[in-house]
């Protein structure tokens, strides 16, 4: 049973979702040499995504979501890398930015949903260089933006736009930009997670209205605009720690597909000898130990997701060293999950080297989503031990 399981929303349940993951999943594994050719997601795994209302998990009822327990989307997006991983990564990402939306004033979710509740937002919270100023009803922001995945496919991006100050760190927003006020750039060339499209985009004098931003701070706090009249809803958690597990998912998924894969393609194997690969101790030993790594990160997000689901229904909120610890756990369940598929993949000999073999992709697939910001285990894992040691604060935690 998938985290979240047993909430609703007009009919729909986590379960429902991961179920209709799973029945477009073979589909979006047929298309994987596709999708690495374009460097985006093919037309054909967008229309299968919006039509199965995978990104809808956490998205706002009032948009044409379901308001899901967050998780939902992570747990599609895990059950979709268990056949592409670019496309689990849009899945679970891209989700994700609709639970953030959720925390945004009403009146900016209507602009993205009102006319198309099929609309999907992409995020580009890093850039090369910009220049953000404050004016009389909004923003206006210019620069360079990168990593934005999935943009080909989005209607919106989120950006973060910062205001230096001559003390301390600078005053940052998040800010909705409508794809009319950026320019893509086809810049996304790599050996894993190829799929994502995560190019760069470049904005020139967009005016982004007050509504339709948020401020860093204020998007962490219990309380936000999109709570406002819905206090018990999903939204009404921090962002730190909790968004981890959108590249976390994919990553674990990624490993899930590639052990069913290894097993599958090494049970019926022979050696030149004729003898049975799979009677060898060392092979059965390496299976193993993947195997367990597997379980263990599988272990580590269905706690969180638990313990967050918990915060919402009665339990106690999110403390900070609850948020230092998802962050050392989602971090860890991609650690895990790299060292489980390194291992299957070095033990397939040449044979497993074929660009086609799901096991290799993964492999390629899992290091790239372990060297994003939220996965980066140096980073993530110092909040916890700092918090251990009782020396954590807020300013701390980072991103």
């Amino acid at each position: 049973m998938a985290p979240g399981a047993g909430s609703a929303s007009d009919g729909v349940t986590v379960e429902e979702l991961v179920s209709r993951a799973a029945v477009i999943g073979p589909g979006l594994a047929e298309r994987r040499a596709k999708t690495y050719d374009l460097r985006r997601l093919p037309d054909e795994n967008v229309a299968d995504i919006v039509s199965a209302g995978l990104i809808k998990g956490c998205q706002p009822k009032r948009g044409g979501g379901y308001e899901l327990p967050f998780g939902a989307q992570t747990s599609a997006g895990m059950e979709i890398a268990k056949h592409c991983g670019s496309s689990a990564w849009i899945v679970s990402v891209c989700g994700t930015h609709h639970w953030m939306i959720g925390k945004f004033a009403p009146e900016a979710q209507d602009d993205i949903w009102g006319k198309n509740p099929d609309a999907i937002s992409a995020s580009a919270f890093a850039s090369a260089y910009q220049e953000t100023k404050k004016v009389d009803g909004g923003f206006k922001v210019s620069g360079r933006w990168m990593f934005s995945s999935g943009i080909n496919a989005c209607d919106w991006c989120i950006i973060v736009g910062r205001i230096p100050r001559e003390n301390g760190p600078p005053d940052a927003w998040f800010m909705l930009v409508p794809k009319e006020e950026y320019e893509i750039q086809d810049n996304w060339r790599t050996v894993g997670l190829r799929g994502t499209g995560s190019s760069d985009l470049i904005i020139k004098d967009a005016f982004i209205p007050e509504h339709r931003t948020i401020g860093v701070v204020e998007i962490n706090s219990l309380d936000t605009p999109g709570t406002a009249d819905n206090p018990n809803s999903v939204y009404r958690m921090p962002l730190h720690g909790v968004i981890n597990y959108c590249v976390s998912a994919p990553a674990l998924g990624l490993a899930m597909g590639a052990m069913d894969s290894f097993a599958a393609d090494m049970s019926p194997r022979t050696d030149v000898f004729a003898q049975k690969i799979s009677s060898n101790a060392t092979l059965q030993l390496r299976t193993s130990e993947s195997s367990a790594e597997i379980d263990c990160a599988q272990l580590l997000y269905t706690a969180d997701i638990a313990r967050i689901r918990a915060s919402l229904e009665g339990g106690a909120p999110l403390e900070l060293e609850d948020i230092a610890r998802m962050k050392r756990n989602a971090s860890y369940v991609g650690q895990l999950s790299k060292r489980a598929t390194n291992r299957l993949a070095e033990a397939m000999g040449a044979r497993g080297l074929d660009e086609s073999n799901f096991v290799h992709t993964a492999k390629s697939d899992i290091g790239a989503a372990c060297s994003h910001i939220s996965m980066v285990w140096d980073t993530c894992a110092l909040p916890y031990g700092m918090a251990k040691l009782g020396v954590l604060t807020e300013a701390q935690i980072g991103p």
